[in-house]
């Protein structure tokens, strides 16, 4: 292990650098317009403006991808790690068997305590009353050695086992990274929208009873929502006239002309990134035996941490319309740089060190805990487009 990875074990002991800091700027295409996130609004999809202190002066911001999104796309990187083989192979992890495909906990929003597990079965066994997850959820901070065999990543980017009645386990995520530009007020959005051409023509009109028939022809593969939504529509012109056409905008056939009203993106010199571990938060979680044995555990979360984010810096993919280059970034602990070195390769040899160094009963072996989904949840799963933000 290099000087400075031995460093930053020693601030896993109390004393040590409270952050681990790791900003860093993508620089994108000049004159090119960046899409940030976009949430559910009054007027439909916006995006976010916030003030932000930035280089000794408060400057307007907007948010490129939030924490929540950054958290996932770094365990998205641990599943790359997984697959990949070698110490990213060795993670803990608990999986969800449904018909469709199985979901690791480091894929479900609320991880451990996730509703996916708490409505699967362990061998006929609701899960929920079985010994080995009964001693995740009675875990406490004293102890928090089940989770640390069975879902290390539930203690690195945190949950909450907000649905029992009692004795519920709060773990904060001990990873915060957001990406955000600085724009020149909100005066830098930029409102259009795309357009559609048809090349057998702009505008559609069909009878309600040849409407019913495209419907029945390809429907199946339309939302429950979409299809109610179409045939009301369908019943009110039969009962109007049914002999008069309506228009199958809806079904995707014609053109749609561009627009001034939706927003599209704003311009920014630069995409920056806000980025900590907080080592004081990994030296607040104790496993139930030495100090030392702590330490090992919380230098195996971190590397864990440090990966995932790596394999997500390797590949910044964002969204559509929101390109940018890879990170260039300065680590520093709390505000001392610090020349730490973490690519995939470096932080895959991090935590297969700090794996080797793991005492044999909180060992990380690649063990997997393999439960069956309910496939009711797996048969009522449905996606509907009208309801998805970017």
């Amino acid at each position: 292990m290099s000087d400075s990875w031995g460093r930053l074990t020693d601030h896993l002991r109390s004393g040590g650098a409270a952050t681990l800091n790791h900003p860093a700027t993508y620089s994108v295409s000049e004159g090119s317009l960046i899409a940030p996130a976009r949430y559910a609004g009054r007027s439909g999809s916006e995006f976010v403006f916030e003030t932000r202190a930035i280089d000794g002066d408060f400057v307007t911001t907007t948010l490129i991808d939030s924490k929540g999104s950054q958290s996932n796309r770094s365990e998205e990187g641990l599943v790359a790690a997984r697959r990949e083989g070698g110490a990213g192979a060795l993670l803990p992890a608990v999986a969800v068997r449904y018909p469709s495909r199985t979901l690791l906990d480091m894929e479900v929003p609320h991880r451990i305590f996730d509703a996916h597990f708490r409505a699967s079965t362990d061998g006929g066994t609701p899960v929920v009353d079985t010994a080995w997850y009964r001693a995740i959820r009675d875990a406490t901070a004293i102890d928090l050695s089940p989770l640390f065999t069975s879902s290390p990543v539930t203690l690195a980017f945190g949950g909450w086992d907000s649905s029992r009645k009692r004795g519920q386990l709060r773990l904060r995520s001990l990873f915060v990274s957001e990406l955000f530009g600085v724009v020149a007020g909100e005066r830098a959005l930029t409102k259009r929208s795309g357009a559609r051409l048809d090349p057998l023509g702009q505008s559609f009109e069909v009878k309600p009873d040849d409407y019913q028939a495209l419907l029945d022809r390809f429907g199946s593969e339309m939302s429950d929502k979409t299809l109610k939504k179409l045939g009301g529509e369908i019943a009110k012109q039969r009962k109007r006239d049914p002999d008069a056409p309506m228009s199958a905008s809806a079904l995707g056939l014609g053109g749609v002309p561009p627009g001034l009203d939706a927003p599209y993106g704003v311009s920014v010199p630069e995409v920056r990134r806000a980025r900590t571990y907080s080592l004081a938060g990994l030296r607040r979680l104790r496993f139930g035996g030495t100090a030392d044995e702590d330490v090992a555990a919380r230098n195996a979360l971190l590397a864990v941490l440090l990966l995932g984010a790596a394999h997500a810096d390797a590949d910044p993919v964002i969204r559509a319309y929101c390109d940018v280059s890879a990170p260039k970034g300065t680590v520093l602990l709390d505000d001392d740089p610090i020349d730490l070195d973490l690519s995939v390769d470096a932080c895959t040899a991090y935590l297969a060190e700090a794996i080797d160094q793991l005492p044999d009963r909180l060992a990380w072996t690649g063990q997997v805990k393999e439960v069956e989904g309910d496939p009711s949840i797996d048969r009522g799963a449905t996606a509907n487009a009208d309801d998805q933000e970017d």
